[in-house]
């Protein structure tokens, strides 16, 4: 009796899988190259999109009619930011206890950058 052969990968999955990898690669490079404050920036974002977005709207898009539009804030008050989000401010819960002074970091290179990466 002969041995089965063993499956073989279609030749699209194992092309969908090297790409996958290089897009990997390449973006790993880019946060590499890019330096910390790409590294930061891209932290800030997916952290942006799971505690902020719901309200402040996806890439801080929304009208500014209920909640503050977050593409105004004034760039040089940091600490202003870093207090309201630590305190709450208007309907804005306090998220001293949800986020580290880390995560808050993250989310200030995010929105002082208005949502765009450095270049």
């Amino acid at each position: 009796m002969r041995p089965r052969p063993r499956p073989r990968r279609s030749t699209i999955a194992r092309g969908a899988a090297g790409v996958g990898l290089a897009v990997l690669l390449v973006s790993s490079a880019r946060a590499q190259t890019a330096g910390p404050e790409a590294a930061d920036f891209e932290s800030g974002r997916k952290q942006f999109h799971r505690t902020c977005a719901q309200c402040h709207g996806l890439n801080m898009v929304n009208s500014g009619v209920t909640v503050y539009d977050l593409r105004k804030f004034p760039l040089d008050q940091p600490e202003r930011f870093f207090t309201a989000l630590a305190n709450g401010k208007g309907s804005m819960p306090s998220f001293r206890d949800a986020l580290t002074e880390e995560q808050m970091r993250f989310l200030w290179a995010y929105v002082s950058r208005r949502g765009k990466p450095p270049q």
